[in-house]
């Protein structure tokens, strides 16, 4: 093994280098394969050869690449350019806690070695069960390796591991947290430390790259039943729209305010009902600007939370700050300070009952959820740092909103 390792000097460089090495003997074997066997595009993993954007995460003793993007197209393209995302996790313990983004637990007796290869895992939390219990939650609807009581996975040192399609359940202080990995591959790496800082580190790829591809190329993506189900069709148009350039927020209210796509918010939020943009005045001051929140979504208790959308693509880094004084960003914070006046709207009883008898919205101390952004954008242990600090507010990504759905679709 020692033989085969390769050594870099800096993640960036060694992307740059694995993107080459993996091109040349990987995914180019798999496009000749496809161009021999077209009959396999039918089945084949869109995401291996066409990502929306390949995510590396280094560890202290692996790598792991992730797959994110769509599991079929219908036209794969040659001359497609990877995106790339780059995180450093050698401060971490336990890698797979900084891919899948939360701690399952924190009883280290009860963390489990990770196997070789993992397909169709479901591993929630003890708190997670609980909600997905209460919700209905079926376990027993499609076939899944499911596990519990179990605080984490610890990757084998000098292994090779893969993740395909499994479902991670935590909670923070808002609720229910999903991650679903669809394609992870692990790789072992060595590091080697110079002067106290990461200089150089050896990398083990697989024995036989073009052997790989030829098998992987004819793997079958486990999808839920009912795969052309029009929930699953319309949840593929929400994510072509939310990841075109050109999008607006309008455009993506309206979208999920259709009634054939209004499944979307009831599956994240466990909602019974849902109201869009609902125009609501101030009773003690019909002069002031009215607010207009983009949905209100009815609990199982009767009470209405609030969801606002901004963009997926955000300007600028959505936190910013010294080390240990992390803060959002401006633009977050002026998304935040307009939620507040939807705190402040709902405190005057008789702003509740204007809204409670013009709509039927029974509102009290309501939620206030923010959908921005993508997963990437966002380092874990930063953010959960801050997002504690909110009791009421809570934000989610656009990628958190596919895995939940995807997850209820599963189900």
């Amino acid at each position: 093994m020692g033989q085969r390792g390769r050594a870099a000097y800096s993640f960036k460089e060694f992307v740059t280098m694995f993107g080459q090495d993996m091109f040349t003997n990987y995914w180019m074997r798999m496009w000749a394969i496809l161009d021999e066997n077209p009959h396999l595009k039918d089945t084949f993993p869109s995401f291996l050869l066409n990502p929306e954007k390949l995510v590396f995460y280094f560890g202290k003793n692996h790598m792991a690449l992730e797959y994110v993007g769509s599991v079929q197209k219908e036209d794969l393209d040659e001359n497609y350019q990877l995106t790339v995302e780059i995180h450093d996790c050698t401060y971490t313990e336990n890698l797979m806690d900084a891919v899948i983004g939360f701690e399952l637990g924190n009883d280290p007796t009860k963390r489990h070695p990770s196997m070789s290869f993992n397909e169709n895992i479901y591993l929630p939390s003890n708190d997670a069960y609980e909600i997905l219990e209460q919700n209905g939650w079926n376990f027993a609807a499609q076939p899944m390796m499911i596990g519990f009581n179990i605080a984490g996975l610890d990757l084998i040192e000098g292994s090779y591991h893969r993740f395909i399609n499994c479902f991670f359940y935590g909670s923070d202080t808002h609720g229910l947290l999903v991650r679903h990995i669809k394609w992870l591959d692990v790789f072992p790496v060595d590091m080697i430390d110079y002067n106290d800082e990461l200089d150089q580190f050896k990398f083990y790829p697989w024995q036989d790259q073009e052997e790989r591809a030829r098998k992987d190329v004819s793997i079958v993506f486990p999808t839920p039943s009912g795969y052309r189900d029009p929930k699953l069709i319309q949840l593929n148009r929400f994510v072509e729209l939310f990841s075109s350039s050109k999008v607006t927020e309008t455009q993506i209210t309206r979208f999920l305010s259709e009634p054939e796509n209004q499944f979307i918010l009831k599956m994240v939020f466990f909602a019974k009902e849902l109201y869009a943009e609902k125009e609501c005045v101030w009773a003690n001051d019909p002069t002031r600007k009215a607010i207009r929140p983009d949905f209100f979504i009815t609990e199982p208790n009767g009470f209405s939370d609030i969801v606002e959308f901004k963009l997926p693509n955000v300007k600028t880094s959505m936190i910013v700050g010294r080390e240990n004084r992390e803060a959002f960003s401006a633009e977050i914070g002026s998304y935040i300070a307009q939620t507040r006046t939807y705190r402040e709207y709902f405190e005057d009883p008789r702003n509740r009952d204007y809204v409670l008898d013009k709509y039927g919205i029974k509102v009290h101390h309501p939620k206030r959820w923010l959908v921005i952004g993508r997963r990437w954008m966002i380092e874990s242990d930063e953010w959960k740092s801050i997002q504690n600090d909110y009791k009421e507010f809570a934000i989610r990504t656009y990628d958190d909103l596919v895995d939940y759905v995807i997850s209820m679709l599963y189900s």
